[in-house]
């Protein structure tokens, strides 16, 4: 049972990690969009980057939070205070 609890755990990482990363440049490239349109800028690019950098950052925090839980649970089950 406990081998599907951590099958499941990876999968919502996956799933999180895909929809952060989507939104972060869907969205980033909606306001660069609107942006472009409203003013006559061209800043679409910018934003564009923008949100692929934020997107990777999300990522980063996400995986990282999911290595400190593991790490912490794994502390837990040895009996090792940190």
């Amino acid at each position: 049972m406990r081998e599907h609890k951590q099958v499941f755990k990876m999968i919502a990482l996956i799933s999180q990690v895909g929809i952060t990363m989507l939104s972060s440049v869907f969205i980033c490239g909606l306001i660069g969009y609107w942006i472009d349109n409203r003013f006559e800028t061209h800043t679409f690019l910018v934003f564009l980057i923008l949100g692929i950098a934020g997107g990777y950052r999300a990522v980063y925090a996400l995986i990282r939070q999911f290595m400190d839980e593991k790490e912490a649970q794994k502390d837990e089950e040895t009996g090792t205070d940190r």
